[in-house]
């Protein structure tokens, strides 16, 4: 039970050492060496800390959220304006170009004829699969107007928009961040300067007229 008791004291001992190092780097403590300006920085130390902590943060996710509904509603209104047609293969599909090495399956622009629902015939190039033949069909998405369109956003495309946007958050807001550090930062050394300054032309005369 004794040592157990000399235990918490000491535990409690530590705790209130640890906080007042955190005090002291803060520059919250009762130094009574610190200026006026090394208070102004101790506050926007803080203020640094619950920014990078809480608000970067908070603002990446609300980032994320905002693109995430802005890609989802995207999606759905081109599923309910697009469509899907069938075109007909004017020519052979060839491969031309260097082959894309992120696929396996190799697809090229080939002349094809399809019907837009209530609209004249069309003609005009889609993505056809390397080797289909002239006069295969190939499902191909159109928009309201009849012309060729890229399918309805899929969920890896929302997700690599949501990521896109909590990054482009999060690195805009540590380079102004950053920027307002350093402009605040030179504000304060000026003003240190120019205390330092003032107070060696009124104590400098007086350590020159001793040492004479």
């Amino acid at each position: 039970m004794s040592s157990r008791a000399n235990r918490r004291p000491a535990r409690s001992l530590a705790r209130m050492a640890r906080m007042a190092r955190m005090a002291r780097w803060l520059g919250f403590d009762r130094n009574p060496l610190r200026r006026g300006t090394d208070r102004v920085e101790a506050v926007l130390r803080l203020v640094l800390i619950i920014l990078l902590v809480a608000v970067i943060p908070a603002a990446a996710v609300a980032a994320g959220r905002w693109a995430d509904h802005r890609a989802l509603h995207r999606a759905e209104l081109e599923r309910a304006t697009d469509h899907q047609v069938t075109t007909v293969l004017l020519e052979n599909a060839g491969a031309s170009g260097v082959p894309d090495p992120y696929t396996s399956v190799q697809t090229t622009w080939v002349r094809a004829r399809w019907q837009p629902p209530g609209q004249p015939p069309r003609t005009g190039e889609v993505l056809a699969v390397v080797g289909a033949r002239q006069g295969s069909t190939v499902r191909t998405w159109t928009d309201r107007s009849g012309a060729v369109a890229d399918p309805p956003m899929e969920h890896r495309v929302i997700a690599g928009y949501i990521c896109f946007a909590v990054m482009i958050t999060c690195v805009l807001s540590w380079l102004v961040l950053l920027a307002a550090i350093l402009l605040v930062r030179r504000a304060l050394d000026r003003r240190r300067l120019s205390a330092w300054e003032a107070e060696w032309r009124a104590s400098g005369p007086l350590w020159s007229g001793r040492r004479s």
